[in-house]
């Protein structure tokens, strides 16, 4: 299981990686057309959140943290559909800037899952092979 969620884990960062540079271009006007890419990718991303969850929790990790990355990655679509309509005018880059810090956190999530399921995953075949 280790090697997958090394594997989810590189995914989650070229994704999130595409979302930055796709929300920059989009945010400053000049990919516009892109939003839809950029939504659909956001949407991948959430799922290979949950995903990496799913792996932490079944590597034991705490279901606190666990709870809060899939309760996070359920509010992350959630607010990027609807920024549109927050705060529109003038101010609007604040909102923006908000969906900016959600995703960020999220990615944040991704890794404290995967890294610690991965310890996890590996001090378990440690003790497997010492076992032996």
């Amino acid at each position: 299981m280790r090697p997958l969620s090394i594997g989810l884990q590189w995914v989650i960062r070229a994704s999130a990686l595409t979302q930055l540079a796709l929300g920059l271009a989009i945010w400053t006007g000049t990919l516009l057309a892109y939003l839809p890419v950029h939504m659909m990718n956001g949407l991948l991303f959430v799922i290979l959140l949950e995903a990496q969850a799913v792996l932490a929790a079944w590597a034991g990790l705490s279901w606190r943290l666990v709870a809060f990355a899939v309760v996070w990655g359920l509010i992350v679509p959630v607010f990027g559909m609807t920024q549109a309509q927050i705060l529109p005018g003038d101010l609007h880059w604040i909102v923006q800037v908000a969906h900016l810090v959600v995703g960020l956190v999220a990615l944040g999530l991704a890794e404290r899952l995967a890294g610690g399921a991965q310890a996890r995953m590996g001090a378990a075949k440690i003790a497997v092979e010492e076992a032996r």
